[in-house]
């Protein structure tokens, strides 16, 4: 055994010790392809992500929930990527990479690293948002898992300009008293919330109660009152934009109901 367990050791050493270097690897690539694929003309836009309810893979988008948005401005050969995941049920600090055409960094308070160096590197999250399409992708896609779903993504425009000094600047805004900005996008119009509310309302629609389903005509001043004077919790409050169909949600597709008559569908 002891012969066994000396032979083994340096061959499952050897694999721990690669995993990260392959990693590395292929955040490099996935880099290497998002700067390859960033339109000439400036552009911002934000996805919203859906993660698995439980577990690393859903067996459906009715098994997602929201995990997070994402914010990209893009102006070749330049881009910037703000990532806000979801943590204890809120969203937490974005975490900042610039693209700078060259290399991409970690952006902070205390200034800017290679990204490549750094802890985020190694966060699942950030890195599957890295390998998603830089260049256009469709407003509704999926992330496959092996099992199932990874994720579905949202995604929209956002209007109004931004500052392109700020946005790819290798250094983050600070307050008067110092400390890190945390307000969204502070350098565009683009990072207004009522802004991202009212994108998208599309008439009547239909949400599913206990009793049954009913007609609800989607109100986004509803979704801005309740940010500002309810201090609803972002799971709560993404749950009923989801549930209302309100943007980002109005791209998924609609989910049919089975008929309540067994002879209906035929």
């Amino acid at each position: 055994m002891k012969r066994l367990s000396s032979f083994l050791f340096p061959a499952v050493l050897s694999v721990l010790l690669a995993s990260p270097a392959a990693a590395q690897e292929e955040l490099s690539a996935a880099l290497e392809g998002r700067r390859g694929a960033i339109p000439d003309d400036p552009r911002a836009f934000q996805e919203t992500w859906l993660v698995p309810s439980e577990g690393k893979a859903a067996a459906g988008p009715e098994q997602t929930e929201f995990g997070g948005r994402v914010r990209v401005y893009q102006e070749r050969p330049r881009e910037r990527i703000e990532i806000f995941e979801v943590e204890g049920g809120e969203l937490g600090d974005p975490v900042v990479i610039v693209g700078d055409g060259t290399r991409y960094w970690l952006v902070t308070p205390v200034g800017a690293s290679p990204l490549l160096e750094t802890e985020p590197a190694a966060d699942p999250f950030v890195r599957r948002v890295l390998a998603g399409p830089a260049g256009d992708a469709e407003p509704h896609r999926i992330v496959p898992a092996e099992g199932g779903i990874a994720a579905v993504v949202l995604r929209h425009s956002l209007a109004g300009e931004f500052d392109a000094d700020e946005a790819f600047a290798l250094e983050l805004p600070r307050g008067g008293s110092g400390v890190l900005e945390t307000t969204v996008s502070s350098f565009s119009a683009a990072g207004d919330p009522e802004v991202v509310a009212s994108a998208g309302a599309r008439g009547v629609d239909r949400v599913r109660t206990a009793s049954g389903t009913i007609a609800v005509t989607p109100d986004p001043g509803a979704v801005a009152w309740m940010e500002e004077e309810l201090a609803v919790p972002t799971l709560e409050l993404e749950r009923f934009r989801r549930e209302a169909r309100l943007a980002p949600y109005d791209v998924l597709p609609s989910v049919e109901q089975a008929p309540s008559d067994p002879e209906a569908g035929r």
